[in-house]
């Protein structure tokens, strides 16, 4: 093979391989937006939710307004 027959191989081998790499790192992107929406949308919510039951059960059973 000619030297410059060589070169447009390797280009259009590394052209590929940096539209994979841009093609994966997009793909992760939208992965990883869509955990951390999911995260801030349902699971954050149900953490502070606990949390506030669990407080409120703690200070419910310290007050002396409901005494059986």
């Amino acid at each position: 093979m000619k030297k410059y027959a060589k070169n447009i191989i390797y280009d259009k081998l590394h052209r590929g391989f940096v539209l994979v790499c841009v093609g994966l790192t997009l793909y992760g992107s939208v992965i990883l937006g869509d955990h951390v929406y999911k995260y801030f949308k349902y699971v954050r919510p149900q953490i502070q939710a606990s949390k506030a039951a669990a407080e409120q059960e703690l200070l419910s059973e310290g007050s002396s307004e409901k005494v059986v």
